[in-house]
């Protein structure tokens, strides 16, 4: 099974897993949240994420780390622990995103094909509420449908 590593500033990373969790409990196997201080120098960040990516590759199927925004410190240590197959990196890091990796794991795809869903599903579910609820008071308008 794929593992999940939620990188992020603060607690962010603590309280989106713990939301997915609540909402889809086999979220929690083989998922961590590494929540990174404030105040962190970035040689310590990197490496208790080195530590945390060791440990979680252990049965070899991958790592997908999921970093707040790109750019950030997160995404900044992370970025450099990218290799194809065993870890990769998705940026902009949210709720429907971790909700859409709980229905993935275990179907045996691979760890670029599950990265590339969850950005789908992380995407779409991004909306302009008021753009949103007058194109479903008018079905004509096909923005909804792309």
């Amino acid at each position: 099974m794929i593992s999940i590593l939620v990188l992020s500033h603060g607690d962010l990373a603590l309280h989106l897993l713990e939301a997915a969790s609540r909402i889809d409990p086999h979220l929690a196997e083989r998922s961590e949240a590494l929540p990174l201080p404030w105040d962190v120098d970035s040689g310590d960040a990197a490496l208790q994420l080195e530590k945390h990516l060791k440990e979680m590759q252990s049965d070899g199927e991958g790592v997908l780390v999921l970093t707040d925004m790109f750019g950030g410190t997160a995404t900044n240590i992370a970025l450099p622990r990218l290799e194809p197959d065993k870890v990769e990196v998705v940026t902009g890091a949210n709720l429907p995103m971790l909700l859409r990796l709980g229905t993935l794991r275990g179907r045996g795809m691979t760890l670029h094909d599950m990265a590339e869903r969850a950005v789908a599903a992380g995407q779409k579910s991004i909306h302009v509420a008021s753009d949103f609820l007058k194109t479903r008071r008018n079905p004509t308008n096909s923005n909804l449908t792309e």
